[in-house]
């Protein structure tokens, strides 16, 4: 082909540059200066099929999805309108003038919806899907952890500490800033007519609801998620879920009941997290924060731990700090799904996947309420496991801001936090005795031990090989036997607030193989069963983990 007729069929075609700015040919690009970039071509496959070629039937009701942006893009054999009935008039949003189609939501196939709830996708009342006119941005964002460099602050400083840079890849989510209340919300439910739900009711108020309101002052999850339950009917199955599936767990309860309301809530959940809009409504995120609870407890059942609502707590985190003001819902059900989060990060040995990014994190030492101090002890032991856990290199100076920063903790935190008694052990019991008079004291101090813990494990100081690496190890263990005892004694001295226990467990769980007399492992391995007795939390796992790593088991029994 001659050069002038190869040059002319490049300027033919389009290229990026141009497509962009809406040019036809690349060569008015060249003559402007532009720097050009030719764009793919897409060449169709010459592949052929036999005649007698089987083909797989697709289903009646097809949904496209545009796999770059999340968005489903049409759905040409339903009327798309039935996606907007429950709308209404009021919203009156003007469709951005870049977008040609109407975006709804994605709905789960109808494999993934059954597998989760036991209902097809198609149950999925087309009602309750929020409405979007186009106003979503194009682009999706990818959210990342990304820490600033660390800043180690002076002996007399009580400014907050900067961490490393830490990427953890979260979910995707489009980026909108309106806030839209879906229609899963219902008349006023209370008083309940039906008094085994009145049972379950009381049963999430008493005897729950503490394990989440520890850090929290206003005790959301106690008084004010009941009231919106009143008229958020999600909220209310979330409540009649996680209370059937603890009482089913600890005393004779239909085990079947949590099942029911747990489907119900799925029912209206899955559909409305895979809509950006719908993560900034704060009673669903303390929905998603209850159902969480129950997927915790469902791990004896199901053989292992899914962590489906863990996708939504991070949608609900990576919205904004817009919807998660101080005082707020939002922000309580921001502590408790870090707390959460926190616990997978440990049984896994992983970084906590959830932003740290948001102006409520606190990592100062600046006078605060207990409350505050226990968060921020929270806040530090999730930036241990990102340092330990994560996929940057454990370097030196890293460690040693945070071993500065634990020991900040220590030195500022307001005298409240120490028990109001305390009593050394003694040679016929395992661990020292711990009375605390408040949940956010016991929180916060187990939650500091345990960063203690990792950073001690992974000291970077701690010779490898060498004469003087036996005697660094024995002094190691001798620390971490220390803290795992007083770990466990103030879980076991402060069980009216069973989180205490949680987190004796997940100290036993990483450090419980340190110990080796026969009476120190029995003490630990009471704990894991009076906590899974108890309060429906799994540890028979562990157990089984811990027997075979002290030799109780051999290594291959199941």
């Amino acid at each position: 082909m001659p050069s002038s007729e190869r040059i002319e069929q490049q300027l033919a075609t389009p290229c990026v540059t141009c497509r962009d700015r809406s040019v036809p040919r690349c060569g008015r690009c060249v003559r402007a200066g532009h720097d050009c970039k030719l764009g793919f071509k897409f060449k169709p496959s010459k592949d052929t099929f036999k005649r007698n070629q089987r083909w797989v039937k697709p289903p009646k009701k097809l949904i496209y999805v545009d796999e770059r942006r999340g968005f489903i893009i049409g759905s040409p054999q339903e009327d798309s309108s039935q996606y907007h009935d429950h709308i209404g008039e009021s919203h009156n949003w003007q469709q951005d003038s870049t977008s040609s189609s109407v975006t709804p939501p994605i709905i789960p196939s109808s494999t993934e919806y059954s597998g989760i709830s036991g209902q097809p996708a198609d149950d999925v009342q087309p009602q309750n899907i929020p409405k979007d006119n186009g106003r979503f941005q194009n682009e999706c964002t990818s959210v990342s952890v990304l820490h600033t460099q660390r800043h180690i602050p002076g002996p007399k400083s009580t400014g907050s500490y900067v961490l490393p840079p830490v990427h953890i890849e979260s979910a995707r989510i489009p980026l909108d800033e309106r806030i839209i209340t879906p229609n899963f919300h219902n008349g006023p439910s209370l008083p309940l007519k039906d008094r085994t739900e009145a049972l379950l009711f009381r049963h999430y108020i008493q005897k729950l609801a503490i394990c989440l309101d520890l850090c929290d002052p206003h005790r959301h999850f106690e008084l004010v998620v009941p009231e919106r339950a009143a008229e958020c009917y999600m909220l209310l199955n979330a409540i009649f879920a996680i209370a059937a599936r603890h009482l089913s767990h600890t005393t004779d309860f239909d085990p079947l009941a949590s099942n029911r309301y747990h489907d119900e809530c799925l029912r209206y959940l899955i559909p409305m997290l895979n809509h950006a809009s719908t993560v900034s409504d704060e009673n669903l995120f303390a929905a998603t924060i209850i159902l969480r609870m129950l997927e915790e407890m469902d791990v004896p059942t199901t053989g292992q731990d899914t962590y489906s609502h863990l996708l939504g707590i991070h949608a609900f985190v990576n919205v904004g700090d817009q919807y998660m003001g101080p005082g707020s819902l939002s922000a309580a059900s921001f502590w408790v799904g870090l707390r959460q989060e926190i616990y997978i990060a440990v049984i896994t040995q992983q970084p906590v996947k959830v932003s740290l990014d948001h102006f409520v994190v606190d990592r100062s030492f600046e006078p605060a309420d207990d409350y505050t101090w226990s968060n921020r002890a929270i806040v530090l032991l999730a930036d241990v496991l990102n340092l330990c856990f994560g996929n940057n290199s454990l370097t030196a100076g890293h460690w040693s801001a945070l071993d500065e920063a634990c020991k900040k903790w220590a030195n500022t935190r307001p005298p409240s936090f120490n028990p109001f008694f305390y009593q050394e052990r003694t040679a016929s019991s395992a661990f020292p005795e711990v009375w605390h008079g408040s949940g956010c004291h016991v929180i916060g101090i187990q939650h500091h031990i345990l960063a203690q813990l990792f950073l001690i494990q992974f000291d970077p100081s701690i010779p490898k090989v060498g004469t003087n690496r036996r005697a660094a190890a024995k002094h190691m263990t001798h620390r971490i036997e220390n803290l795992v005892r007083e770990l466990c004694g103030i879980g076991v001295c402060n069980q009216w607030t069973p989180p205490g226990m949680f987190t004796a467990c997940m100290g036993i769980a990483m450090f419980g193989d340190q110990f080796g007399e026969r009476s120190d492992q029995e003490a630990l391995l009471d704990i894991l069963r009076k906590t899974e007795a108890d309060n429906a939390r799994p540890t028979a796992a562990i157990q089984q983990q811990l027997m075979r790593a002290w030799g109780w088991l051999p290594e291959d029994d199941e």
